[in-house]
C-alpha cells in the first residue's frame, strides 16, 4: 500500500484544514487518516497540496490546428489529414493533458472513433494517458450549421460531422455510435456559439428525443451544442444530460437544468479569443461572454453542477501569437484562472468544476472519481503550493506539479525523494 502523508488536502470541494495522509490501495483511495501499516511505502509531502486530478468536460482529442480558413475553404473537419494522422494527434494530446495534471477528459467528438481507440490503447497498456469517457461523431442534420455550405461539394464520407434525419435513422445512428465505443453521443441542437446557423434550430424536437431515449436505453448519456434560451429549455426538459456554451442561459435556465441535474460546460474561451482578434465586428461574443460570466456564480449557488473545458485546437494560431486555445503543456488550466475572475467565482468553486462535478460525469455509479474519498478512483495531483491561493500554479505545470497518479499508477513522478527511499518498515 502507497501512504502519502503531511499533505495540504483539497478534496474536490474545498482544501482541508491541517495536514493529512491518503493511503491508496491498487487503483483506489483506501483511507483517509488511517494507520500506516508495517512495510507500507510512506511519501511525505511536506506540506505539498495532494487533490483530485483535473478533469476536462469537453474535450476533442484530435482537433489541432483546424483553422476558420479551413472550414471557409471547404475543408471537412476531420479530414484534413489522414486517419492514422488524426490518431497520432489524440495520442499527443492524452500526453499533453498528463503533462498538464489532467487526469481524465469527455469526449465532446471526434473523427475515426479516436476516443474509442485511445481507451482502448490506454487499457491495453500501449499508450499512456487519461481516464476517458468517450465520444464519437458531432451527430447533425441536413442543412444545419455544420453541414456543407457548398452544397454542390456535399461532405460524402465521415470526418467529425455525421448527418441524418428522422427518428428512425437517428436511432440507428445513435446506436451504431454506440456499436464504436461511444459513451456519450454529441448532437447539435441549435446554432449559436458565435457560429451562425440556416435557423436556429439544427434538430427538431422528436429527432432529440429519439437521440436522448435510444442513448440512455443503452446506458450513454447525451451532450448538445445548445445555445438559444427556446433551444437551451427544450434540450433540459428532453433529457439532455450537458449543455455545451448555452449562450443564453438565464435564470429560468437554470431553475430547469437544477430541476433536472443538466450539467453545463459554458466553453467561453472561442468568443474570448475572437474579440481579443478583432473578429467581433458586432459585439456578438462580447455579449456571450457578459452573460456567461453574470450567470456563473447563479448557477453555482443554485447547484448546476458546471464543468470546464473548451475547443482546444490551435484554431486561432495565425491570429493570435499565445493562442489560449492551442494543445501546449499549462494552456487547459488557463481556463481555471479565466472563470475564477468572474465577479462572485471563487477558486475553490473552480477547482469544484474541474474535478468533483465533471467526476461524476466521467465514470457511471457506483463508481467515484474527481474527489478524495475512501473507495474513490485514485486519480491525483500533487502540487507544489496552495492553488486556493494561486490558481495560476495549476498552469505553471513544468514548476509546481510534481505527481500525477491515475487508476493508482504513476505517471509523472518528480517527487524530491527517491523513490527507492521511500519505504519504511
Amino acid at each position: 500500500m502507497l501512504t502519502l502523508t503531511n499533505a495540504r488536502l483539497f478534496d474536490g470541494h474545498k482544501m482541508l484544514g491541517g495536514r493529512h495522509s491518503v493511503a491508496l490501495d491498487g487503483t483506489t483511495i483506501a483511507a483517509i487518516d488511517g494507520s500506516i501499516g508495517q512495510g507500507d511505502e510512506v511519501v511525505d509531502l511536506d506540506g505539498m497540496t495532494l487533490m483530485p486530478g483535473l478533469i476536462t468536460g469537453h474535450f476533442h482529442a484530435d482537433f489541432f490546428r483546424f483553422t476558420v480558413e479551413d472550414g471557409m475553404n471547404g475543408i471537412q473537419l476531420g479530414k484534413e489529414l489522414p486517419p492514422g494522422v488524426m490518431m497520432a494527434i489524440g495520442v499527443r494530446n492524452c500526453g499533453v493533458l498528463l503533462d498538464s495534471g489532467f487526469t481524465g477528459y469527455i469526449g465532446a467528438a471526434c473523427t475515426n472513433q479516436v476516443d474509442a481507440c485511445l481507451k482502448i490503447a490506454i487499457a491495453e497498456g500501449i499508450i499512456r494517458g487519461p481516464r476517458i469517457r468517450t465520444c464519437g461523431h458531432h451527430i447533425n442534420t441536413t442543412a444545419d450549421m455544420n453541414d456543407s455550405r457548398k452544397w454542390w461539394q456535399r461532405f460524402t464520407a465521415p470526418g467529425t460531422d455525421i448527418f441524418a434525419d428522422g427518428v428512425d435513422d437517428l436511432r440507428k445512428l445513435v446506436r451504431e455510435e454506440i456499436r464504436c465505443g461511444a459513451e456519450i453521443i454529441k448532437i447539435f441542437g441549435s446554432q449559436g456559439h458565435g457560429i451562425p446557423g440556416r435557423a436556429s434550430r439544427n434538430m427538431s424536437a422528436d429527432e432529440t428525443a429519439m437521440v436522448v431515449n435510444t442513448a440512455h436505453e443503452r446506458g450513454v448519456k447525451v451532450r448538445s451544442h445548445v445555445c438559444d434560451r427556446e433551444m437551451i429549455l427544450e434540450s433540459i426538459e428532453l433529457g439532455v444530460d450537458l449543455l455545451d456554451h448555452a449562450d443564453e442561459i438565464d435564470e429560468q435556465c437554470i431553475e430547469a437544468m437544477v430541476k433536472h441535474g443538466t450539467y453545463w460546460c459554458p466553453s467561453v474561451l472561442v468568443p474570448e479569443g475572437w474579440v481579443r482578434t478583432g473578429f467581433d465586428k458586432d459585439g456578438t461574443f462580447a455579449r456571450i461572454i457578459a452573460n456567461v460570466k453574470r450567470m456563473l456564480p447563479i448557477a453555482h449557488a443554485a447547484g448546476v453542477p458546471i464543468v470546464i473545458g473548451d475547443d482546444y485546437s490551435g484554431m486561432m494560431r495565425n491570429m493570435l501569437e499565445d493562442d489560449p486555445l492551442d494543445h501546449q503543456v499549462g494552456n487547459y488550466a488557463r481556463e481555471l484562472t479565466y472563470y475564477a475572475a468572474a465577479e462572485g467565482v471563487s477558486p475553490a468553486h473552480v477547482l469544484t468544476w474541474a474535478t468533483a462535478n465533471p467526476g461524476r460525469f466521467l465514470v457511471d455509479a457506483p463508481v467515484r472519481t474527481g474527489i478524495i474519498a475512501a473507495g474513490a478512483k485514485a486519480d491525483l495531483i500533487v502540487v507544489d503550493g496552495d492553488p486556493l491561493a494561486d490558481l495560476s500554479l495549476l498552469a505553471r505545470p513544468e514548476t509546481s506539479l510534481k505527481a500525477v497518479i491515475v487508476d493508482g499508477a504513476m505517471m509523472i513522478d518528480r517527487l524530491p525523494v527517491p523513490r527507492e527511499k521511500r519505504s519504511a518498515a
